[in-house]
Order: structure tokens, then sequence, then C-alpha cells
């Protein structure tokens, strides 16, 4: 609020901005397992339109008419200092009247509203694009943002024809290494330790993820649970499809408390446990990917 002025979420126009100029579940839409830092994330433009991509903190960093998104970026775009993008990753067109995203051979994939980009694919203000396991929102007009919030970060433009490759982190890849030579699909997937504890009297379950632990209903934890064995269990399968459980399946096995389960009870439970797991510093581990479902955005550690 400000003033007397209700701020509106530039995404879903219903609910107040609480963070920056994002309300708090159109953030919690952009969060990744992955940890990373507001300066791993620079903005290069040379003639900026007004459209930009909006990041978790609500920054919105300005686009060129061609705009390359990647770990490497020399003169037009946006550098993701993060493992999960490729170094060219995607590209991002203006026509004049229209933008359109393509994927430029990424180990990741490029995703818009969890769908796979596969070809030119046109997008328009309030999607959601994801590059490997980083995400943002398009906006067409950074004229219709909220004004910036007193505490929030100013973008930092560079200049070209500097080249920034990001620096390695101890334990931000499964299996180690130096990520800037590593292209592998699995290269963004954490390798995580779940301990699941279900009181023998029912009433919901407390998962410990490498240390930290988030208490659940008992329909969240079924969720949960039932995507940590999945990906366990389905290590045989390449990492673009391993681990998917389909809506049918949850709707099927799950404990509702509702007569007639529905896909909308599905996108609500998802959402009512990814703000669990981030209200207790754990991180959205729940990926959702259109046609094939939902499923666990980490490894299980098998010790």
């Amino acid at each position: 609020m400000i003033g007397s002025v209700s701020v509106r979420c530039p995404v879903c126009s219903t609910r107040p901005a609480e963070v920056g100029v994002l309300c708090e579940e159109c953030r919690d839409e952009l969060s990744s397992p992955i940890k990373i830092s507001q300066e791993q994330i620079l903005a290069r433009v040379q003639v900026p339109t007004i459209a930009a991509l909006i990041d978790i903190w609500g920054r919105p960093h300005q686009l060129d008419a061609n705009a390359k998104i990647g770990r490497q970026v020399d003169d037009r775009g946006i550098a993701v200092l993060e493992p999960s993008v490729s170094r060219l990753h995607a590209e991002l067109t203006f026509d004049g009247s229209h933008w359109t995203i393509r994927d430029t051979g990424s180990a990741n994939g490029t995703y818009v509203e969890d769908k796979l980009v596969e070809a030119p694919t046109p997008i328009q203000s309030g999607d959601r694009i994801r590059f490997g396991h980083i995400a943002f929102y398009l906006t067409e007009d950074i004229g219709k943002l909220p004004s910036p919030r007193t505490a929030r970060t100013v973008t930092t433009t560079i200049k070209p024809p500097l080249a920034v490759e990001p620096r390695p982190r101890a334990g931000s890849v499964a299996g180690g290494g130096d990520f800037a030579e590593e292209e592998h699909t699995d290269v963004g997937l954490p390798t995580m330790r779940f301990r699941l504890h279900e009181p023998t009297g029912g009433g919901g379950g407390l998962i410990e993820v490498d240390g930290k632990q988030v208490q659940l209903t008992t329909t969240q934890f079924e969720l949960m649970a039932l995507m940590i064995k999945r990906m366990a269990t389905e290590a045989h399968q390449p990492e673009l499809v391993r681990g998917f459980v389909r809506s049918s399946e949850l709707i099927a096995d799950l404990s509702w408390d509702t007569r007639e389960p529905s896909e909308n009870h599905v996108k609500q439970l998802v959402r009512r446990v990814r703000r669990a797991l981030m209200k207790s510093e754990i991180g959205d581990l729940i990926e959702s990917r259109h046609r094939f479902g939902y499923r666990l955005r980490a490894i299980p550690r098998g010790d």
C-alpha cells in the first residue's frame, strides 16, 4: 500500500505487490532450488526497448529488440551466471509488434509456463519464462510496473564487450567439477538427502531435506513422498522426463479432503507445498511441466 493506493502485481493483476513489484505468490513461482544472488544476473543493452524480464527480486532487466540469454553474453541480452544456464541458452526477438523466444540448443531447456520451447514461440506480458532452473516474467512495457520500493536494488547494466563466466560454487552441481565445461542435461539438478517421518497415528508428517525440516498435512506429505520415490526409482530415465507424476495419478492416489478432486485441487496443493518449503528455507523443489505433470527438482541421495 503506497498512501491510499493499493499497488497491484503486474503479473496476476489481482494481489497486492508485496515483494518488490511482485506479489508473494507470483514471486514464489520464480523460486528455484538453486540459490543465486542478484549479482549473477547482468543486463547488457545497447538500444533498449520498453520490454523487460522481471527477476525473482522484482527487478526489470530491459531487452534489446534482439536479446540473447546465456552464461556468456557479449553484447545484447541478459547474462545469467548459473550452471543450469548454457553459454548461449536462448534468444528473444521483437518484430515491432510481437515478442518471440527460441531455444538455441541449450542443455537444460527453455520453458514458457513450464512448456518446453521446441520451436520459435510467441510470448506476451505475464508469461513465466525459465532458462534451465532460473525463471523470469516478461513485461512488454516497464512503464506499467509499480514504482520501485526504496529498498529495491537497481539493475546493473554492463556495456559490451565484457564477457563474464560464472565461478564454480561448491555443491551447486551434482557431481561437482567445473561447470563451465559441462553441458550435460543433469547439470542443474542438485543431489539432496530426504528423510520422511510419518507418525503412526496419521495427521501428516515431517520431511527433512538436507537437515532442514518442514511439517506437512497428510495430502501434502503424500505428494512429496510420491515424487521423492518416483525420482529415486526412475534413475534409468533421461533427466528430461525422469520422475514426473501426472495430475490424474495424483487425483487418484492422494488422500483428498474433497469427494471430487480436480486439476484445480492439484494446483492448489502444489502451491501450498511450495510455500511451505519456501518458508522452511528449503527452496522450491517442485517442477511442473505441461503434459508431463509434477516432479521433484532434486535427485534423492541414497545414504
